[in-house]
């Protein structure tokens, strides 16, 4: 038999087993508690990481409409396939193969493409790689259960705004363009990029072991506001359309014109040629076409600047239209340097001297004023300053200082030289004119609304009186002249509408020799119609023609045709004195004929229901029977048929239009002239249409002043013709 051990020792080697196996639960404990308690936020957070997920959701940037709430910029949402290269490359050999065979075998044909394609694409050494941008919406949830189920690691669909514009280049200097981030890169787009960009939304969700979702919520996107300009882009298309066959017919650089509204300050038309498409990328070497010329490249303005020396002695009390003033036979000295005329003007009123564009008279003037005084209407009139806020690159023009002015710049400035100026200060210098002297500060933006149609910005400009309102009608009226009797006589040929303007011939500085070229100028005309009640004040200006080259016969043209595109589009009734008294006379004309016609008619009628039924006839039937007599419809009881007369056919022939038979086509092609109805009434013009099978659209009441088409244009019976009353 052994011995028996001590039973101290075994009572150590128990202690010593309860001490290890105490200290391993108090360790587990500490463990556990550590984990659930101190780190249980932490790891609850990557629990949570694993199984829930959340998706971006695009807010789609807010439109930018015209003044008739028509879309000029808006954007739409998609969904696009990208893949993440670093994601895949992780993945076991293996797994990477079977990620992009999956992915070729299952989507290829949703994206309409190959499998060796979408495997091609996707075994690329770059990063992050879009696979198919804006896929068709119908594809878009069947892609992405693909990438769930088959767990398609490094696979996604992500969301992209896409900004479109629909008049492609139509205003778009004024817009702007957005970049590949969509955010704004020129026009309105990047001024107003914070107003317009849309709030991005998320959507959570948590994953089961499958991947597959459940228990989502989402915080929703909201889209960006929206901007309403005063743009008309109806009008804004006609203007770009002219500028640019102007500048193809004269070979020259550029084409410029604004159109504006002098009385609230809102700017009508902004347009530059050559343009761009905001649609399309920026392609090399295209730089300079999204330069906003309008208000970025100040110019010589030339003698449309005499506007304001004129207005400057006038108002000071110094000048008269009728005031004789020596012009020096087209010739006046400062010091050695001589400037001249393009004509030889002795003495001759002031109005004419404005009205033939004087130099020498300008100038003379000017120096009447003094240097101080034309130095602070030139500020006044908006010079040197930046005029709108809402556009960016807009330069201040160079007006110098009095302190860097030479012994001539005084003569210089007055016909407009030694001076810079952009388009739209030299429209508004026009605008205070034609606004009785008050400058209203331009503007593009009427209104700002949130998503949820709450207005949040409305347009009230600045204003100040420039020049008294005497001043600005003596400057109205001397407008007028350079229009009837002046250099723009021959190009502004408005009918029924007076107008007021002022042509310029500036010559451009040569950028090597630093003077003035001798074969490079940018011919001008700034002006307002109509002129006794202006609704638009318009410039246009064509920078480097090839051949003619006077305001007078390459800008004043385009005037022209820009204001009878605004006159009409806008419903402005003429104004001018003789061609409204022609209007009257042609009515009465009219309406006693009808008149005349109409009681024939009705002693027609009266006779044919007074006159006794044959006898042998059955009794008919009580019924009601319409008679129309002109374009008024009658009703008569108890007449048969042939009692109700036929309308009249209108006359063979009438001015502006050959008409053969009642209502029908001429023999040439099936079509019709159409007939000249300014002057007529409602009633028989509205008749007239119906006889030949035209469709009108009145607008107004009283006679009709203007049509569309005009007096002779060929239609086929069915076309609709416009005709406003006034």
């Amino acid at each position: 038999m052994g011995k028996k051990k001590p039973q101290g020792e075994s009572r150590n080697r128990l202690l010593w087993v309860s001490l290890v196996l105490i200290s391993w639960m108090i360790l587990i404990i500490w463990r556990l508690s550590w984990l659930q308690v101190v780190k249980h936020e932490y790891y609850a957070k990557k629990a949570a990481g694993l199984q829930q997920d959340s998706e971006m959701v695009m807010g789609p940037r807010g439109s930018i409409l015209d003044r008739n709430n028509r879309e000029m910029a808006y954007s739409v949402i998609y969904d696009s396939l990208y893949a993440d290269q670093n994601l895949i490359k992780k993945e076991e050999a293996r797994t990477k193969r079977a990620i992009r065979q999956t992915a070729a075998q299952n989507i290829a044909s949703l994206l309409g493409v190959s499998e060796e394609q979408l495997m091609q694409d996707l075994t690329g050494d770059s990063g992050f790689v879009w696979i198919r941008r804006r896929i068709d919406p119908g594809m878009a949830p069947a892609i992405k259960k693909i990438i769930s189920e088959k767990n398609l690691s490094g696979l996604g669909i992500k969301q992209e705004s896409q900004r479109f514009y629909p008049n492609d280049n139509i205003g778009s200097h004024v817009i702007g363009y957005v970049g590949s981030e969509d955010k704004g890169q020129a026009g309105l787009e990047l001024t107003q990029d914070e107003f317009l960009k849309g709030r991005p939304g998320e959507v959570h969700f948590s994953r089961g072991a499958r991947k597959t979702r459940y228990n989502s919520w989402e915080i929703p996107a909201l889209p960006g506001n929206q901007i309403r300009t005063s743009i008309d882009i109806g009008l804004q298309y006609k203007v770009e359309v002219l500028l640019d066959e102007v500048m193809k017919r004269y070979n020259a650089k550029g084409a410029h014109a604004i159109v504006m509204d002098p009385s609230s300050g809102e700017i009508l038309v902004m347009a530059n040629a050559p343009t761009f498409n905001p649609n399309v990328r920026l392609k090399t070497g295209g730089e300079d076409n999204r330069n906003n010329k309008s208000i970025s490249t100040p110019f010589d303005p030339g003698s449309i600047f005499k506007i304001v020396t004129y207005a400057a002695a006038i108002e000071e009390g110094l000048a008269r239209p009728d005031e004789m003033i020596n012009c020096g036979n087209g010739q006046i000295s400062f010091g050695p340097r001589i400037i001249h005329d393009t004509h030889a003007y002795g003495t001759i009123s002031v109005a004419d001297a404005f009205a033939k564009s004087s130099n020498v008279g300008a100038i003379k003037l000017a120096m009447r004023v003094g240097k101080e005084k034309f130095h602070d209407y030139i500020t006044r009139f908006g010079f040197g300053s930046r005029m709108i806020t809402e556009l960016p690159g807009e330069s201040k023009g160079i007006v110098r200082p009095l302190s860097s002015w030479n012994y001539d710049s005084i003569g210089s400035v007055a016909m407009g030289q030694e001076i810079s100026v952009t388009l739209l200060q030299a429209v508004s210098s026009v605008a205070i004119i034609a606004n009785k002297g008050v400058w209203v500060q331009p503007h593009l933006i009427t209104q700002k609304t949130s998503s949820d149609g709450r207005v949040l910005f409305e347009a009230r400009p600045a204003s100040r009186q420039v020049v008294s309102p005497e001043t600005a009608r003596i400057m109205t009226s001397m407008l007028e002249r350079v229009v009837t009797t002046g250099t723009g006589r021959h190009a502004i040929q408005l009918k029924g509408y007076t107008a007021a303007g002022k042509t310029g011939t500036p010559q451009k500085v040569d950028p090597i020799t630093k003077a003035y070229s001798k074969s490079k100028y940018m011919p001008s005309f700034a002006g307002f119609v109509p002129a006794t009640n202006p609704k638009f004040a318009i410039i246009v200006m064509v920078d480097e023609p090839i051949g003619a080259y006077y305001g007078a016969s390459v800008a004043a043209p385009v005037f022209n045709m820009i204001a009878e595109a605004a006159l009409g589009d806008f419903v402005v009734p003429p104004d001018e004195k003789s061609f409204r008294e022609d209007l009257v006379r042609l009515a009465n004309k009219y309406e006693s004929e009808i008149a005349k016609e109409d009681g024939a008619q009705e002693k027609l009628i009266a006779e044919t229901a007074t006159k006794p039924a044959p006898i042998s006839s059955p009794t008919p039937q009580k019924k009601t029977e319409r008679i129309e007599t002109g374009s008024d419809v009658k009703v008569s009881a108890n007449l048969p048929p042939s009692a109700i007369p036929r309308k009249q056919a209108p006359p063979q022939k009438t001015k502006g239009a050959v008409i053969v038979g009642s209502g029908s086509p001429d023999s040439i092609a099936g079509t019709i002239e159409m007939p000249d109805l300014r002057g007529r009434g409602m009633r028989a013009a509205t008749q007239f249409c119906s006889e030949l099978g035209l469709k009108p659209r009145l607008i107004g009441s009283g006679i009709v002043v203007r049509q569309y088409p005009a007096p002779g244009t060929r239609l086929r019976p069915g076309e609709e013709c416009r005709l406003e009353f006034q």
